[in-house]
């Protein structure tokens, strides 16, 4: 996740009512690292959306489908990242019934950095 926590720290997404160069790059890397990061961790079936500066998708481990969602990048700070207080600007993911469903279980949230499963591989053991 080096390069995506780079992108985030360079900060300045500029807003704009297209999809920009800059974020269709920080959603391709992001893709990229995620995908090798939840495959460490025996995530399947890795799926991602790119919606207007958001990111979300599905991924399954031990046959539970798991949903994930990075919020509006625009004005992304990476400091914020370090404030253990601020669920803002970090990833979400909860349990869900399949890839269909956006309104799953209890939200919990992980920070964007290189090792990132370890902060959610606890959740993937006891459910």
């Amino acid at each position: 996740m080096k390069q995506t926590v780079a992108l985030i720290e360079a900060g300045g997404f500029v807003s704009s009512s297209n999809t920009t160069e800059q974020f269709k790059n920080f959603f391709k890397t992001f893709k990229k690292e995620f995908t090798k990061e939840m495959q460490g961790v025996g995530a399947t079936d890795i799926v991602f959306n790119r919606g207007h500066f958001y990111v979300s998708g599905f991924f399954t481990i031990d046959n539970q489908a798991w949903y994930f969602s990075i919020p509006d990048v625009r004005g992304l700070d990476y400091r914020i990242l370090q404030n253990p207080d601020s669920n803002m600007y970090k990833m979400m993911y909860r349990e869900a019934k399949d890839y269909k469903d956006f309104t799953g279980g209890v939200n919990r949230y992980a920070k964007i950095r290189t090792d990132m499963s370890a902060d959610m591989c606890w959740y993937f053991k006891i459910v």
